[in-house]
């Protein structure tokens, strides 16, 4: 994980020095006159952190990578991250020959040193396996989300570029060549309103920074979705990068997967006699049906008890069909009262349950 964390430090500072160096190499290129207009004074610097304040004084129109803005303005504001050209179209010089200007172009950069956040959904408890979600969001206006992470229980680490990360990156670093390629705009008269009332015919001439990405909001998140089984504990560790490469808090949940509760079904079970008079060593049948769907073979006990006692003692053991019928044929040898029942002790999905009784006298 230090390691991680090392590589991204080390490459959004070559990162950073990298665009700095290219502001400078544009900043050098560009003549004097794009800098030192003597009728306008700003304060522009080549880099600022997510916010970049310039003053303009005086300033007849001005544009922020695109749209000219007629009229005086004390400064401009932008908290959008990546390189930006403000362009200053200020009075140059008045003479016998009239009036002349000129538009200056001030390259400068927005970084971005807000850490994006990341979470997590997951929930403590799942049954036989876990859907997870993670996501990130960048700060308003910020670089936006590059890339998200998370690996679980301690396993390789999983790298998932988001979406509005790579549409960010892509503005930032198509803005650079536009920067890069600025040149000394050519003079105009003083009656022509900037760019050009002929803007079509004029071309190019005064629109050499292309239009740059414009706040509509907190960046789209990046998300993934991803599913977990195993039952038994499992921890995620996730955290995010933006295109800046902050790095977001890692954050880590435990969850649990277990098996689904089995499900018991509830059984029946009736018990009836052939006769509930017999002389003695006369044959006589017992039967019922194990009703709720118990499979076929299952174990039918039956229990009797002689009336006077309070001891129920097991008399058979039978086995129920396909439809959940049983039955026993036997004889009695003693004289008196008997109570019988039949029990099921139950089964894997199946409840137990036990008959009510019968009464049988023999003579």
């Amino acid at each position: 994980m230090n390691e991680t964390r090392s590589t991204h430090r080390r490459g959004r500072i070559s990162g950073r020095l990298a665009v700095v160096l290219c502001l400078a190499l544009v900043v050098g290129l560009l003549p004097a006159a794009a800098f030192a207009v003597p009728s306008t004074v700003t304060d522009a610097k080549a880099m600022y952190i997510n916010s970049a304040t310039i003053n303009m004084s005086p300033a007849r129109a001005y544009k922020l990578d695109d749209g000219w803005i007629i009229g005086a303005a004390p400064s401009v504001t932008t908290s959008v991250y990546g390189p930006h050209v403000l362009s200053v179209y200020a009075t140059w010089k008045s003479n016998s020959l009239g009036t002349t200007q000129t538009v200056m172009e001030i390259p400068f950069f927005v970084d971005d040193d807000v850490r994006p956040v990341a979470a997590c959904n997951a929930g403590t408890s799942y049954v036989t396996s876990a859907t997870i979600t993670i996501s990130a969001t960048d700060n308003f206006s910020g670089s936006g989300v590059d890339s998200l992470f998370y690996r679980l229980d301690g396993g390789n680490i999983v790298q998932v570029i988001a979406p509005a990360g790579a549409a960010a990156a892509k503005a930032a670093i198509a803005r650079l060549p536009i920067v890069a390629a600025l040149a000394a705009p050519p003079l105009v008269t003083f009656d022509q309103k900037p760019p050009h009332a002929d803007l079509g015919a004029c071309g190019m001439c005064h629109e050499l920074a292309g239009p740059g990405p414009e706040p509509t909001g907190t960046p789209l998140p990046g998300t993934r979705t991803f599913s977990v089984t195993g039952l038994g504990s499992h921890t995620v560790e996730y955290w995010a990068n933006d295109v800046a490469r902050n790095e977001s808090v890692h954050g880590t949940k435990t969850f649990s997967i277990v098996a689904p509760a089995a499900v018991t079904l509830p059984t029946t079970l009736t018990i009836k006699t052939s006769s509930s008079s017999v002389k003695r060593y006369s044959y006589m049948t017992l039967s019922g049906v194990l009703g709720g769907g118990a499979p076929a073979g299952s174990a039918v006990r039956i229990i009797y008890r002689k009336a006077g006692s309070v001891v129920w003692n097991t008399f058979a053991n039978r086995t129920a069909s396909a439809s959940g019928a049983w039955s026993y044929r036997f004889k009695l040898s003693g004289k008196g009262t008997y109570y019988f029942k039949a029990t099921y002790a139950g089964a894997s999905g199946f409840g137990p349950s036990t008959s009510g009784y019968v009464r049988v006298s023999t003579r």
